[in-house]
């Protein structure tokens, strides 16, 4: 399949204007993208294990703030056992519509039970049962099996709280390094790079598309 003809035209407008903290202008961007695109808090996130194999999957946001990018998952999955031994990961949002993306590179830290456990009381019942009884990444010889254990599960929670497994959590992926993108016309696209610096400011730079 040749794709070299298929291209789109970029018209997005000036991000000279974004604020000095990267968190701020993450904000403003989600806020933007949450009105038009289909899973604007959707964010494809990379990881490594100790050999530096990579793996890329989409996860989804639950939080931007001063600290970073946070997410929830299973402890035991791919991403959570490679951010154990190697609490590094980068990420991407993409929003097709406003030809827009923001990347992102930092360490990772756990959030707090107490955090992970407000999350999890407020997704849906039938999701807290999933995570309960999903053993993430793990091989399964049919997928009934699965749906046989969930059903089951649902019967012995009904009516009652889904207790959050001890292994599923949140990690927050901290701005150390956010770069803004706006894709402009004849390919002369807007990058915008802040890095951390060591007293907490950022350093502020323009890229060459």
């Amino acid at each position: 399949m040749k794709l070299a003809s298929i291209r789109s035209e970029y018209n997005g407008e000036s991000i000279e204007a974004l604020p000095a903290d990267p968190h701020i202008g993450a904000e403003i961007w989600l806020e933007h993208a949450l009105k038009v695109e289909a899973e604007a808090t959707a964010f494809s996130l990379a990881t490594a294990d100790s050999a530096g194999r990579l793996s890329v999957r989409v996860v989804l946001a639950k939080a931007i703030d001063a600290r970073g990018v946070t997410f929830y998952t299973n402890g035991n999955s791919l991403k959570g056992l490679q951010l154990e031994s190697q609490p590094v990961a980068a990420g991407v949002f993409f929003w097709p519509r406003q030809h827009r993306q923001i990347r992102f590179e930092g360490r990772t830290t756990r959030v707090t039970d107490a955090e992970a456990d407000e999350y999890f009381a407020s997704r849906p019942h039938a999701s807290q049962v999933a995570a309960a009884v999903s053993n993430q990444s793990s091989e399964l010889a049919h997928y009934t099996e699965l749906q046989a254990r969930f059903e089951k599960a649902l019967a012995d929670f009904a009516g009652l709280p889904v207790p959050r497994p001890p292994h599923w959590g949140g990690y927050t992926i901290a701005f150390e390094r956010v770069e803004f993108w706006q894709g402009q016309p004849s390919r002369l696209h807007q990058r915008i790079l802040f890095e951390r610096q060591k007293d907490g400011s950022y350093k502020r730079s323009w890229l060459e598309p």
